[in-house]
């Protein structure tokens, strides 16, 4: 089984302060004037610097409530098979948007599908002019749930999870009591909406 990392905590990027947002609150957080944003996961400072320059110094929120932008990039897979990642955010009390690189648009199509809680997705071919756009609607409150791309569906997520999990296909087969013909057809249509082989995402995310 899996083991779950702990929830990596959120920090606000409106200032350079950088209070923390969740899961523990800081004080002058909670009495700050300024629009809560936040990347999470932490650790990429290009989209960290891309965010501000781009979205939020030229965008205003209109909303009480702050967003958190997902780096939802291949890197960061892990974290996305974890089916209640959504649900620990939301607690937040911060809108969700995924920033999607192309690897992983099927997955988070999946996800945009799954869970009401996300109010949109930024794809990596959306030029400045719709990124704009996007951000304009979603700090009106508006949606931008309009999916572009392909998608995975729930056996090809599961089947993703098992693989990342470090289950064999005879291991999958017993599981989940699916003929091994069956996994197979399911493995090559999960490899061919990610454009990559099983073997070479988890040389990569290991």
């Amino acid at each position: 089984m899996m083991k779950r990392k702990p929830l990596q905590s959120v920090r606000c990027l409106s200032c350079e302060l950088s209070c923390e947002l969740f899961p523990d609150a800081a004080v002058r957080a909670q009495y700050c004037q300024r629009a809560a944003f936040a990347v999470w996961p932490e650790g990429n400072c290009f989209l960290k610097k891309g965010v501000i320059e781009k979205l939020l110094l030229n965008n205003q929120n209109h909303l009480s409530h702050g967003f958190i932008f997902i780096d939802f990039s291949f890197p960061n897979l892990r974290l996305f098979i974890d089916p209640q990642w959504v649900d620990r955010l939301t607690h937040s009390g911060m809108h969700i948007v995924l920033i999607s690189d192309r690897t992983l648009t099927p997955l988070a199509n999946y996800w945009l599908s799954k869970s009401n809680k996300i109010q949109g997705v930024i794809y990596s071919d959306d030029d400045d002019d719709v990124q704009h756009q996007k951000i304009r609607r979603l700090f009106r409150g508006q949606l931008v749930n309009s999916k572009r791309g392909r998608s995975l569906n729930y056996t090809e997520m599961i089947l993703l999870e098992r693989f990342i999990s470090g289950r064999s296909i005879q291991q999958i087969t017993r599981m989940d009591d699916i003929d091994i013909k069956r996994i197979y057809v399911y493995k090559l249509r999960l490899e061919d909406k990610l454009g990559l082989r099983i073997h070479k995402i988890l040389s990569n995310i290991l």
